[in-house]
């Protein structure tokens, strides 16, 4: 049955309808490769900073808090000023002033990262950039903090996180966030209570 069916296929493949089916195929994945690339920040890489990538439980309200910093490399001879960085499409948000995170017996304050800080444009601080500008052929790094309303017990989050600049290009990769070390450690200094 299967043979049949290829054998089928192959012929009209071979007729002159067939061949035009396959120089629409091929021009139509062509024309979706260059547009893919048109819509592409150029001479943009960013790389995940691990050391300062984590996620937590947050106990006040339920939700995950996730900071998350990028490494960007700008190639370019031309600045690029990245609007818009969207984790599996949140916005990042003011971080708390302080986030504490509560064990049995004590109490742990997390230490933000040292870089600079991305909030996106709507109803920010006027102390937070709104806009990301990267210089040309230079390396910069920023961080950015979001709210997410699920909770997970799971120790690594994989999300996309989308770049946008000012004329709407885009980069896109795929990053792991794993849940902080101090958080493990509470969970496990819990579970050996139990």
């Amino acid at each position: 049955m299967l043979q049949q069916a290829l054998k089928q296929l192959l012929q009209f493949l071979a007729t002159p309808t067939g061949n035009w089916v396959i120089l629409g195929f091929v021009s139509f994945v062509a024309l979706a490769i260059v547009y893919n690339r048109k819509r592409q920040i150029p001479g943009l890489t960013v790389e995940i900073i691990p050391e300062d990538t984590w996620f937590i439980n947050r106990d006040d309200n339920h939700r995950l808090a996730i900071v998350v910093s990028l490494h960007l490399i700008n190639k370019s001879s031309a600045p690029i000023r990245i609007r818009k960085c969207k984790l599996s499409g949140y916005s990042p948000k003011p971080p708390p002033e302080k986030l504490l995170l509560q064990g049995h017996d004590v109490s742990v304050e997390l230490a933000y990262p040292k870089h600079d800080l991305f909030v996106d444009v709507d109803g920010h601080p006027s102390e937070h950039t709104s806009e990301y500008v990267l210089n040309p052929y230079t390396e910069q790094r920023m961080w950015a903090f979001y709210h997410s309303g699920i909770v997970t017990m799971t120790n690594m989050l994989r999300a996309p996180i989308v770049l946008r600049d000012v004329n709407r290009k885009r980069k896109s990769i795929q990053i792991a966030v794993p849940r902080n070390m101090e958080q493990i450690q509470l969970y496990r200094e819990a579970a050996m209570r139990w």
